[in-house]
């Protein structure tokens, strides 16, 4: 996987440096492209036999395929546009997995990293894994439907493979890992060495990560969570957040690649639809 990043940066740089008709950059370009058709089909062999769930019935502001329409539009494209950062932060910086947080609950974050998930699983090139990170209030399975199966607290104790938690979803390419039932304090099962060889292993399956993590203040999870993870959105809702508290959450963040910030529940006029988002690009630094 290593040799086929360094070959993806090579061609981008060809890109940049080369005319688009460059009979080396085709080469590149083509060679590059059967390898990670190959790799796609290799990684994927240990998800052919997963179980499959069904996603619970959702409503707005969780926004499938079929939602879009002239009062979701902006909010679909809001995402698109995230979607396309994050997929060129993969290429250029090998960001594959993303801790998706807030300061305190209320803001948004698990609807906000599902609508991330669901629009990456849009791209054939993207096979998509959302991991529910908050054993604590397990919201993100609650809304997936599968709040009762094996999950990760489960396999960060030890007590079930990654194979019996991961699970494919009926959006195609888009799979899940449930939280779990929690029998020990979250902050000691992601304190083991357990969590950061899960995500090395979901890194290599996957080719984008998506975890939904308990807020920032008040609990230790955060840190350890996105300490094994290539990078950190934060959300924040408009007319909530408060500015001391972003203030505050800045301890948290140094040392982290911060890869931008989301606002959400950004009211558009003219509308009844309350949840459009924006993103806002970070520069890796809080």
């Amino acid at each position: 996987m290593s040799k086929l990043f360094r070959e993806m940066q090579e061609a981008e740089r060809l890109s940049v440096e080369q005319p688009a008709n460059s009979a080396a950059l085709a080469e590149l370009l083509t060679a590059v492209e059967a390898e990670a058709q190959t790799a796609r089909r290799v990684t994927a062999a240990p998800l052919l036999n997963c179980q499959r769930i069904e996603l619970a019935p959702m409503r707005r502001p969780v926004l499938r395929t079929e939602d879009e329409e002239t009062s979701t539009h902006a909010a679909f494209e809001s995402y698109r546009a995230l979607r396309t950062k994050l997929t060129r932060f993969q290429i250029t910086q090998g960001i594959r997995s993303v801790v998706v947080s807030s300061a305190v609950s209320g803001e948004g974050k698990t609807v906000s990293a599902l609508n991330l998930a669901l629009s990456l699983a849009q791209l054939e090139t993207q096979r998509v894994l959302l991991i529910d990170g908050d054993l604590r209030t397990a919201g993100l399975s609650g809304l997936l439907g599968n709040a009762d199966k094996p999950g990760l607290a489960e396999v960060l104790a030890g007590r079930t493979t990654f194979q019996d938690a991961v699970f494919s979803t009926s959006v195609p390419r888009l799979y899940a890992v449930g939280a779990g039932e929690l029998l020990t304090a979250a902050s000691d099962l992601f304190a083991g060495a357990k969590w950061k060889e899960f995500i090395g292993h979901c890194n290599e399956l996957f080719d984008q990560v998506i975890v939904d993590c308990p807020p920032i203040l008040g609990l230790a999870d955060f840190d350890l969570i996105s300490a094994a993870c290539d990078g950190v959105l934060i959300v924040v809702r408009a007319r909530k957040t408060k500015r001391e508290t972003l203030t505050e959450i800045g301890q948290h963040l140094q040392g982290k690649k911060v890869l931008g910030i989301v606002l959400n529940g950004q009211e558009r006029r003219r509308s009844n639809y309350y949840g459009y988002y924006r993103y806002s690009r970070g520069k890796g630094k809080p």
